[in-house]
């Protein structure tokens, strides 16, 4: 088992450290930290998958003697180590990770220089395969990010399936993990996912021979089959996880990031059981109070950015502390809440972005007023909660505040959030749903980009051409745009299957595409794709060629007001209207 981990200049912290046990449940506000843990657990998952193919080699590590070192690059990792220093820092990186039979792999990162990963232990260094295993015996399961399923996957070669089974990519490839598992593997995962989800029964990929030829997996509801692309996300996220949590075994280690982004209540206290039960150490970080309420005392650790150290919760006192900073309660401070007169609803860490843009359209905007309460919610299928918020301040504080409520638009048809505005509207909330896919996408300006390129460039002493800029760009969005018109359907179909208005699955599919491809065409790539993927695949393409990123702020600061879009534009100037009215 794992002991402890420590890190230094490592994303949000500049020191860290915290001390492990079996159940370790990361609870903190948004932008705390808790994932800056876990990402080391996912470098360790990356060092022991190199160590399963090559040798270390002896070298001596000051002030430890001789140590099994193992000779990767800054591409054998997950994480672009350029974006992983604390405020851009040039100072190395440094994680340790301690186990309890006293080994301790350590690692010495820096985006200018070889990596230093070598294992300190009190076993005599060797330079085998076996080793690592030896001084860490248990495999560590690292859950990826998760993604919808692909409408169509090709039969892949198993070798390709096997790579990227541990990766994010492994849900483009679900078909294929599935086809080459043995009987009793699936059976296995499918007593995991029917033991879960009433009525339902999931079969056996096979192939559809054709040209080219192609994977079905079926599933049955009702006893009605359906292919497992027009399931719902959380029935995909659900086949995901379990997927990934049979890669390891009882005395496996699991790693596994805001589970609650994907399911219900139910299905994460269930998951949190399945995990319980299935891997003897686990590192999980949440905003799930039902999560919460499962651990036992002091399996929760509270992480906030200015804590050195990860401080386990064992008091009731404790306890209420946390439950304040989870989701949206970390904004409930009562006091302020009874004063307010005009509050702004808004998904995640998108406050600082609306600022930026709004402090350079109206320099005294609502956004940036002090008397403005900002209150985050959970994003747009909390819209409910925000629709009782008119009647629970007249009930809780007599008082009859404006609200104004913003929504990131995701893959949702125009109808859905039209509609979706106007319920909110008749509420007496002032709402506008986002018409690009998040506000991320509005940062996507070219030349802003390529400014801020070219700083980051010249820091570095780096030569950028514009052709370069312009091929990057323009190869992302191809990369994205079929994932994305997926995506788009599939959120469009679910809304025209649960407004039962007749219409059939290929029409659904051809207006989808048909309301996809206008906004591609009239208003470009960054209308639909998603932000955050479209600059995380940006600063990939950047790391990779010239070592170097940029964050999406750098880009802000690089903005003319010439390269606003004028929807959002007409956005800010509304929500100011509104608060200025009576």
């Amino acid at each position: 088992m794992l002991r402890r981990i420590e890190f230094e200049n490592f994303r949000k912290h500049s020191k860290f450290r915290v001390t492990c046990k079996e159940r370790n449940i990361f609870v903190g506000p948004n932008n705390a930290g808790k994932s800056s843990v876990l990402d080391a657990l996912r470098l360790f998952a990356d060092v022991a998958r190199y160590a399963e193919y090559r040798l270390p080699v002896l070298k001596t590590q000051n002030p430890y003697g001789v140590c099994a070192t193992y000779e990767m690059t800054n591409k054998n990792f997950c994480l672009p180590i350029a974006n992983i220093p604390t405020n851009d820092s040039e100072d190395d990186v440094k994680i340790s990770i301690f186990h309890d039979n006293g080994s301790a792999l350590h690692l010495i990162l820096n985006v200018d220089r070889q990596p230093i990963v070598f294992i300190q232990s009190d076993k005599r260094a060797k330079s085998t395969k076996a080793y690592f295993r030896d001084c860490f015996p248990e495999s560590i399961i690292v859950v990826p990010t998760l993604g919808q399923f692909e409408e169509t996957e090709k039969p892949n070669d198993p070798d390709y399936v096997r790579s990227v089974e541990h990766t994010r990519l492994a849900a483009r490839n679900f078909r294929n993990i599935w086809r080459q598992k043995s009987h009793g593997e699936f059976q296995e995962f499918s007593a995991l996912v029917e033991g879960n989800w009433k009525d339902i029964e999931v079969q056996k990929p096979k192939v559809i021979v054709g040209v080219p030829s192609t994977l079905e997996m079926i599933y049955l509801e009702n006893g009605y089959p359906r292919e497992i692309y027009l399931s719902g996300f959380g029935f995909q996220a659900w086949m995901q996880i379990m997927t990934h949590f049979l890669r390891g075994s009882g005395g496996d280690i699991l790693v596994l990031d805001e589970p609650d982004v994907y399911l219900h209540a139910d299905l994460q206290r269930r998951l949190y059981g399945i995990a319980k039960k299935r891997f003897s150490q686990i590192f999980l970080a949440t905003h799930s109070a039902e999560i919460m309420n499962e651990a036992n005392s002091g399996d929760v650790v509270l992480v906030r950015s200015e804590f050195q150290t990860g401080k386990r919760i064992t008091t009731e006192e404790g306890y209420r502390s946390a439950h304040a900073l989870l989701g949206s309660s970390e904004n409930a401070d009562f006091a302020r809440l009874s004063r307010a007169k005009r509050i702004i609803a808004f998904e995640g860490n998108d406050r600082s972005i609306y600022r930026r843009f709004e402090q350079m359209l109206l320099p005294d905007g609502v956004f940036s007023d002090p008397d403005t309460m900002l209150l985050k919610i959970g994003g747009y299928e909390q819209w409910p909660r925000v629709g009782n918020l008119p009647w629970a301040f007249q009930e809780l504080f007599g008082i009859q505040p404006k609200i104004a409520a913003i929504f990131d638009r995701d893959y949702r048809c125009l109808e859905e959030i039209e509609g979706h505005e106007q319920k909110l509207r008749r509420s007496g909330v002032f709402c506008h749903v986002l018409r690009r896919k998040e506000i991320e996408n509005y940062v996507i300006a070219r030349d802003a980009i390529y400014r801020a390129t070219q700083k980051a460039a010249k820091k570095k002493e780096k030569i950028i051409d514009d052709a370069w800029v312009d091929d990057t760009l323009s190869s992302i969005s191809l990369e994205l745009r079929e994932d994305c018109l997926i995506n788009v359907q599939s959120s469009t179909s679910k809304y025209y299957q649960l407004k039962r208005d007749g219409r059939d699955t290929q029409t659904i599919l051809k207006l989808a595409k048909s309301e996809f491809d206008k906004d591609w065409t009239t208003r470009g790539f960054s209308c639909r794709i998603s932000g955050k993927e479209f600059f995380s695949a940006y600063n990939r393409a950047l790391d990779e060629a010239y070592g170097i990123s940029i964050s999406l702020f750098q880009v802000l600061d690089e903005f003319h007001a010439s390269e606003f879009d004028a929807e959002f534009c007409d956005m800010i100037t509304e929500v100011n209207r509104y608060f200025a009215e009576g």
